[in-house]
């Protein structure tokens, strides 16, 4: 059991010094889930925009409705997305 744990540990420390050494790595895992809600935007997979049951989270959604709320969320995504690759490739 010990020679397991140490392997997956080792593994992990090998990760955290990659990621530590270049930390550009960061920009791409924001991308790919930024990609990976806006997907799911898309595929109108309620999760991606439904919020918890609070006033202010449902403010938008009752205001707008649905598919609009889901539009200008897809608009703030791709801003975001563009942002994050931006300051990728100027780092």
């Amino acid at each position: 059991m010990n020679e397991v744990t140490d392997k997956i540990e080792g593994a992990y420390r090998h990760k955290i010094d990659y990621a530590h050494s270049n930390p550009k790595i960061g920009l791409l895992i924001v991308v790919g889930l930024l990609v990976f809600w806006l997907l799911g935007i898309i595929l109108n997979w309620e999760w991606t925009y439904r919020r918890p049951g609070t006033w202010g989270g449902n403010f938008f959604l009752n205001l707008f409705g649905p598919t609009a709320f889901r539009f200008w969320l897809g608009v703030i995504i791709v801003i975001a997305i563009a942002g994050a690759l931006i300051y990728y490739f100027t780092l």
